[in-house]
């Protein structure tokens, strides 16, 4: 598990920063407000309280032309009360901002103290997590089965908790699985469970959190992957799919590449539209059973080897197109389609090569169009037809700038087509 243990030290020092991140900010307000005297506050305070006092007494005695004032003698004994009345409720309104400025202080310290214990409680919790975390990392690493299954499951469960860091956990479960593979029974029941804790959990807790999945290079035997509802993008860029039947997908994902895939398993179902670059196929490749082809399927420079194309129905909405790709001994199957194609809807090979293999048309029906062949190369491929063909009852074959050699084209079943005619 050399591997492994190379994962763990990357993927500690990708979070080492996440550890000791808490608000700076809120610490330093807390820290100022614990380093001002009280006496300075109060002294600011009253000085404010002086100026606000200041101020209005010179607006009274300009708005009354700043009269004279009397002289002492000219007070009673009753204006003498009103003008102490005055000074003692100006006094008790200093007090008054003494006392408010004290309680806003004590406000302020409460505040800075609760900053300070929150500061402590996300270290402590940060703490706490990157704490789990190498340790689940760790049992990742180990070399006993039964320790590394013990830390998928902590792995997983501090996914659950760790809501503002669930990517890099999910990054690294995935990471275990792009790791070589060991032939082992225990090593696969442990892949085994860590896919079925990936679709249980994204379809469940972590549904809608927006996590990628990088499946790179992964090898699947277990048809649960395209359960996966992960609603960000999903990589199976040179993943290897074989020993069961695939129904591809997965639906909820924002975006799914297939890069350099290779398809070996004995059937493969189109279910979700998708784009195959450089892509390999065998087996039967099955289309339109209990499928929504929105945006359909391209095939980019992809290998097909021995496959069957198994057209059944037409419930797409959109063409299936093949473009630079290379058939051998491959059968398209037409024989089972069972209802014509719509407008718009197409299965079309165009710059690309058919070497050997067998085109099935039997059937009858209006269905019309149903292959476009077009600046295409068609060497030894043999047709299967219908042995009393009807003229408007067969399905047809376009051709559009078609090399062909060793093959022999059956008239009623083909339509040759000029370039400006097709797009």
């Amino acid at each position: 598990m050399t591997a492994s243990a190379l994962l763990v030290l990357v993927v500690l020092g990708r979070i080492r920063r996440y550890g000791t991140s808490i608000s700076w900010r809120r610490r330093a307000d807390a820290d100022w407000w614990q380093r001002q005297p009280i006496v300075g506050a109060v002294l600011r305070w009253v000085a404010v309280a002086a100026l606000v006092a200041a101020g209005t007494a010179a607006g009274l005695l300009w708005l009354f032309g700043f009269p004279s004032m009397p002289g002492a003698g000219a007070f009673n004994a009753t204006q003498v009360l009103d003008l102490l009345k005055i000074a003692l409720t100006v006094v008790a309104g200093l007090g008054g901002v003494v006392l408010l400025a004290v309680n806003l202080r004590k406000q302020r310290v409460t505040e800075s103290e609760h900053l300070l214990a929150q500061a402590k409680d996300e270290r402590e919790q940060a703490q706490s997590f990157n704490e789990r975390f190498g340790t689940a990392a760790e049992q990742l690493a180990h070399e006993n089965a039964t320790v590394r299954l013990a830390g998928l499951y902590a792995m997983a469960g501090l996914a659950d908790d760790w809501v503002e860091n669930r990517q890099i956990c999910v990054d690294v479960l995935c990471g275990y699985l792009r790791l070589p593979q060991q032939d082992d029974e225990s090593e696969r029941k442990v892949r085994e469970s860590l896919l079925r804790v990936l679709v249980e959990r994204l379809d469940a807790g972590w549904r809608g959190s927006g996590l990628d999945l990088d499946l790179t290079g992964v090898r699947f035997t277990d048809p649960a992957v395209m359960e996966l509802a992960a609603s960000g993008s999903i990589r199976f860029d040179r993943a290897i799919f074989a020993e069961a039947e695939f129904a591809l997908g997965p639906r909820m994902a924002d975006s799914v590449s297939y890069e350099g895939a290779e398809f070996r398993g004995p059937v493969t179902r189109f279910e979700s539209s998708a784009t195959f670059v450089g892509s390999e196929f065998s087996g039967r490749l099955l289309f339109g059973e209990f499928t929504d082809w929105r945006g359909g399927f391209t095939f980019l420079k992809c290998r097909f080897v021995a496959v069957e194309f198994a057209i059944v129905g037409w419930s797409l909405h959109d063409r299936i197109r093949f473009d630079n790709c290379d058939f051998v001994d491959c059968t398209f199957d037409f024989g089972v389609l069972d209802r014509p194609l719509e407008p718009g809807r197409e299965f079309v090979v165009a710059d690309s090569r058919i070497s050997g293999g067998a085109i099935d048309l039997r059937g009858r029906g209006e269905y019309g169009l149903v292959l476009s062949l077009r600046r295409s190369k068609v060497e030894g491929v043999t047709f299967a037809l219908d042995p009393d063909p009807i003229e408007g009852q067969m399905k047809v074959v376009g051709l559009t700038e078609v090399e062909v050699a060793n093959t022999s084209l059956p008239d009623l079943y083909t339509r040759v087509w000029s370039a400006d005619t097709v797009s």
